[in-house]
């Protein structure tokens, strides 16, 4: 089992867990409530029986259809669909764990072979009533991702049914490269129809059987043409990454990207930093500190997100950490300390389970040191093998290295780093895409030169604090 930390278990806090009580009250409520019973039954379509099997309920606060989910048999959260709603249409518990909604088709689906997936908890109602079991709704849309797929290896056929719009068809597509092109198909709803609940509110389980044995599979989206390639450039789709701490570089999502510098000038940092940009704007993004441990570097991480020392983080008070890891324990930020020859499998496990779009590896040195043949072969190689992984599944790879020592050490000093410098293997200049340097003092400033690019060649230089190890923008807003 490759181990993979999320920040919530680097910081060893757990999800809150819904009063089981909730249920049977908003279960009465509900009954009590006749606008909510006339939403279920008629505009939804539910039998009473049904409702009942789902515990669905009324919580009177929101205004909204309580719909409880439940892992291994425990209450583990309960989301709520507002009935009118004016902005958002759900809301779920604070704290509590996304899970897989009705993972009991998860059951039959063992049995049958085959298991449908549809995008919401309605929708999953919704076939459960007509009679197909083997359904299952991860419930978030493209943030749905995470261990239970692994319950999916063992089902030959998996049937993909998102909504009926190009947000839920992306989406759907995600989830079968997730899952694997090869045994998952595409459920397509005709014209005029947006959902399952919607298609079964008209249409028999039959006429709906019908729908599901027309599904395509997957394996077709693989193989692109041309059409494709300036399709996706005239509706100026744009896949590549802007980080402000690599001024003006477009990092597609193949790319490999190498990082060095002089010693102590921030390397980690800078790092981290780029990681808490990412999870500010939600993509997901694995870390492998090799050089300084997890625990180590998971509380640099909250430094930086927080902008505090060591000691001021120690003198905060129980409410105020309770605050401040309330605002990020979800971030998408996940650590993994495999051996070497875990590497990639724990790569590729990432990017399947939690849509890892960026892997941060710390250093490659420490991931080389303890070769036994030619060091620059073994970095040459390691480099090969993680590019490949990133063309494979879209990943950007940064790896950071160190520069190579000289016997005057003052004339270093002196000295820009430049790509000459890498340290080990031309692979370090030769094969990635981009190549930055860091330099600096180490304490007040970090200069970032792109030394190599596809595209512009940069400088910049970021204010940085190296008692918190916070970067900035020129305008002081970003780190």
């Amino acid at each position: 089992m490759l181990d993979i930390k999320s920040l919530r278990e680097t910081l060893n806090k757990t999800y809150t867990k819904p009063n089981i009580a909730l249920i049977a009250q908003y279960e009465k409520a509900l009954q009590n409530t006749p606008e909510a019973l006339s939403y279920l039954r008629e505009t939804r379509g539910f039998t009473d029986e049904t409702i009942g099997h789902f515990h669905l309920g009324y919580n009177e606060e929101y205004k909204a259809i309580s719909i409880p989910t439940f892992r291994d048999g425990e209450l583990v959260n309960i989301k709520y669909r507002i009935i009118n709603p004016t902005g958002a249409k759900y809301i779920g518990e604070k704290g509590a764990e996304t899970w897989l909604f009705h993972e009991t088709g998860l059951d039959f689906a063992q049995k049958s072979g085959r298991v449908l997936i549809v995008e919401g908890e309605l929708d999953c109602i919704s076939a459960y009533q007509a009679g197909v079991k083997n359904v299952i709704s991860p419930a978030s849309g493209k943030d749905s991702y995470g261990v239970w797929l692994e319950r999916l290896d063992k089902i030959p056929k998996v049937y993909i049914a998102y909504d009926n719009d190009s947000g839920g068809r992306e989406t759907a597509r995600e989830m079968a490269d997730r899952i694997g092109t090869d045994k998952s198909f595409e459920v397509k709803y005709p014209e005029g129809f947006k959902d399952a609940n919607e298609y079964l509110l008209s249409h028999s389980v039959d006429e709906f059987r019908v729908l599901l044995n027309k599904a395509k599979p997957y394996y077709t989206y693989q193989f692109k043409g041309m059409g494709d390639i300036i399709d996706s450039i005239r509706n100026k789709k744009d896949d590549a990454l802007h980080i402000p701490f690599i001024p003006k570089v477009e990092l597609e999502k193949d790319w490999l990207v190498v990082i060095s510098g002089k010693s102590n000038v921030g390397k980690t940092s800078w790092s981290l930093n780029v990681a808490e940009y990412l999870a500010d704007k939600g993509i997901p993004t694995l870390i492998m500190p090799f050089e300084r441990g997890i625990e180590s570097v998971g509380k640099r991480f909250l430094q930086i997100k927080f902008n505090k020392t060591m000691q001021e983080l120690k003198d905060t008070t129980e409410p105020e950490w309770d605050g401040m890891i309330e605002s990020c324990l979800d971030n998408p930020i996940y650590f993994a300390l495999p051996k070497k020859t875990d590497v990639i499998d724990t790569i590729v496990k990432s990017r399947r389970l939690f849509g890892t779009k960026v892997v941060i590896v710390d250093h490659l040195d420490y991931l080389v040191r303890h070769t036994t043949g030619s060091k620059e072969a073994e970095i040459g190689q390691t480099l090969q093998e993680l590019k490949r992984v990133a063309e494979d599944n879209g990943i950007v790879m940064l790896i950071i290295t160190h520069i190579r020592k000289i016997d005057n050490a003052g004339a270093m000093l002196q000295k820009k780093p430049g790509i000459e410098d890498l340290k080990g293997s031309a692979s370090l200049y030769q094969d990635p895409e981009c190549v930055i340097m860091l330099d600096g003092d180490g304490m007040n400033s970090m200069k970032v030169d792109i030394v190599k690019n596809k595209g512009l060649m940069s400088s910049q230089e970021f204010p940085f604090n190296s008692a918190t190890g916070k970067l900035q923008d020129a305008w002081g807003g970003l780190g």
